[in-house]
């Protein structure tokens, strides 16, 4: 049975690790790449090709999906075997099945070519559907984190 891609929610299906963060500025929106912060507890926005992703920030009823949370929010960080709703960076071609990275702005983006030695870390998940976007636009895509 293929998933059904929500537009209210991030966790599509699985059980997933969840760590309560908070929001370290107020860039981090759901359905976007987080990183370590600078506490332990804090989280902020993944970078391009980053390879100490923690998970997805997860959505919270209180906001609207497409809005970025306050500075020091509470969030939820999924990780872990699971399918979860991510944003695709711009001018992205993505085929069911392919790799995916991080890019700027913890979006998603098609990791370039066959993985080499010591590349693997930076493999967030694989695309469960195919979306293109793009120069100037991002979407909403399926993919299974690892």
């Amino acid at each position: 049975m293929p998933f059904v891609k929500p537009s209210n929610k991030i966790l599509v299906a699985g059980a997933p690790l969840s760590e309560e963060c908070v929001t370290e500025g107020a860039l981090v929106k759901p359905g976007l790449l987080v990183v370590k912060g600078t506490g332990d507890h804090q989280v902020g926005l993944a970078g391009a090709g980053a390879v100490n992703v923690l998970g997805v920030a997860d959505y919270d009823a209180r906001y609207n999906i497409a809005d970025a949370f306050p500075d020091n929010h509470p969030v939820r960080v999924l990780s872990g075997p699971a399918v979860v709703v991510l944003i695709l960076a711009a001018s992205q071609t993505i085929g069911k099945g392919d790799k995916l990275i991080a890019a700027a702005d913890g979006q998603a983006q098609a990791y370039p070519g066959t993985p080499s030695a010591g590349d693997e870390e930076k493999i967030i998940g694989v695309a469960r559907e195919s979306v293109t976007t793009g120069g100037a636009e991002t979407k909403p895509i399926l993919v299974e984190l690892k």
